[in-house]
């Protein structure tokens, strides 16, 4: 846990994704996936040091790794994108990839929190935020995109819908089952991760 004068805001979270985002995608353009992954993948775990309910976070986190290998193997069977490095096995994303689904996650209590907190809201933030993402990612050279776009970016809507919208009923359900027992009286607006 981290120390009781440390503070884990959301500027330092959100620094956290962005910082392994970029290093995914730059070193998988760059062909050098490996260390882009390594760097996601020490963010994460300082993520789940700085944590207060690091169990709760490593179910989130596991989840998020289970839907987005599910979403990208559709993609990749598809034909929707292929990548330019970092590929273990065809028929699956790269470690590189589900790394970012897992740091996705590490957002939930911190800058996602008011969409992935909203079904509907998470179901409209994933119909755009996936296509935007990978369009994103084939400007930099991670990715390339087939041709014609339209029905590939299609694709990408509808499986990022259908998986926002998976993890915002998942983080309902968890908020009301925290809220029950002895939750309930212990209620507090600060987001569970922050560190006073």
């Amino acid at each position: 846990m981290a120390s009781a004068t440390f503070r884990y805001t959301s500027l330092l979270n959100y620094l956290f994704y962005q910082t392994g985002w970029f290093a995914c995608v730059l070193g998988a353009a760059a062909g050098r996936p490996w260390p882009g992954f390594l760097l996601a993948a020490t963010l994460v775990g300082a993520h789940l040091w700085l944590s207060i309910d690091r169990g709760h976070e490593l179910r989130r986190i596991g989840l998020a790794v289970a839907m987005g290998g599910a979403v990208e193997a559709v993609q990749i069977a598809a034909g929707t994108y292929y990548f330019t490095s970092g590929t273990v096995i065809a028929a699956l994303p790269p470690p590189w990839l589900l790394i970012m689904w897992a740091q996705m996650a590490t957002t939930f209590d911190f800058s996602l929190r008011p969409i992935v907190s909203r079904p509907v809201v998470a179901m409209a933030f994933g119909a755009l935020g996936g296509p935007i993402a990978f369009l994103a990612g084939e400007r930099l050279g991670a990715v390339t995109l087939q041709r014609p776009l339209a029905p590939g970016l299609l694709l990408l809507a509808i499986s990022w819908a259908i998986a926002m919208t998976v993890f915002a009923f998942v983080e309902r359900r968890d908020a009301r089952r925290r809220l029950s027992g002895d939750d309930r009286k212990t209620l507090d607006p600060m987001p569970r991760n922050e560190v006073a």
